[in-house]
């Protein structure tokens, strides 16, 4: 409980040092210029990317176990934003919608394909700011190093998630021999995905299509707040870091960290401090709106398997 207080402390600290400064009064006229049909838009634009990553996740949930309704998934994905609110990380969305798909089609291997959706849309992220951070000006070379690391642990992380010898070292601890046990099912769902390039050809295509849409999601965010000069190139390079940042576990949902991370790299791209923060704000509220749904539909869930 200690420990919860004190995240959350940390993330209001973090919000309102940022609305400090980003001077209130410039950040409330900026999101003052929001209205419902700009709000009613980017719901359409993240209805389009939870579409897609359904989509992805359905194509290696049929090829690990069985098909799923891309609906059914859509549903799911919104009760992942529901849960997202009530865990100290994104993790748990993606755990309880593994859950309840793996009732379907076996927890194994709805484990291996929710990982595999997760970790293809991290590799198309990296590579289409590792593509486009050499010709935009505005990437200083401090983000463009921080890409190359994030991308050399990707490689690193990939090669121990496949190899054997990390599993047989936690088989010598008594106590790991039943999740070893689970982890070796689920790495062998990597390894049959692996055999199957017309699979992860068509997630990597779909993977960056996502991207593509989030780069654009943002400038659209960018656009309602009043900045209508958002570089999409500058986007696609600093986006990753920025989801990156949010997604460590210091506060509840990154709150307060995506938040500085947005104020720090946008305005590192042609932002004004209040359209940057405006822009997280405006991102923050989408996906608080995107759980109210979720929370109607994990209900519902709870009461079809109750």
């Amino acid at each position: 409980m200690t420990l919860k207080f004190v995240k959350y402390a940390l993330a209001i600290a973090a919000l309102a040092t940022l609305c400090f400064l980003a001077d209130i009064r410039e950040l409330w006229a900026t999101l003052s210029q929001l209205t419902p049909w700009s709000l009613s838009y980017l719901m359409l634009v993240s209805a389009l990317l939870i579409y897609i990553s359904a989509l992805k996740w359905g194509l290696f949930l049929e090829h690990l176990g069985d098909r799923v309704a891309i609906a059914h998934l859509f549903g799911l994905y919104l009760i992942g934003y529901f849960v997202n609110l009530l865990m100290p990380s994104y993790l748990g969305g993606d755990v309880v919608r593994s859950y309840y798909v793996g009732k379907k089609v076996g927890q194994h291997e709805a484990a291996a394909a929710t990982i595999l959706e997760r970790y293809t849309g991290l590799v198309a992220m990296l590579v289409l700011a590792a593509a486009t951070m050499w010709f935009v000006s505005l990437v200083t070379l401090e983000i463009k190093l921080a890409v190359l690391i994030i991308g050399a642990g990707l490689v690193v992380l990939t090669y121990c998630a496949l190899a054997d010898w990390p599993l047989r070292r936690m088989e010598s601890v008594r106590f790991l021999v039943p999740i070893v046990k689970s982890l070796r099912k689920i790495q062998e769902g990597f390894r049959l995905v692996k055999g199957a390039p017309a699979l992860l050809g068509k997630a990597m295509l779909l993977s960056f299509l996502y991207h593509t849409f989030t780069v654009l999601n943002t400038a659209a965010a960018g656009w309602v707040v009043g900045w209508e000069t958002a570089p999409l190139g500058d986007l696609f390079v600093v986006l990753p870091i920025i989801l990156l940042v949010g997604a460590v576990p210091l506060t509840p949902q990154g709150l307060g960290l995506q938040e500085g991370a947005f104020f720090f790299f946008l305005q590192g791209v042609g932002a004004t401090p209040a359209q940057a923060l405006g822009v997280a704000l405006v991102l923050r509220a989408k996906s608080y709106i995107l759980a109210l749904l979720g929370a109607g539909l994990f209900v519902r869930q709870r009461k079809s398997v109750g």
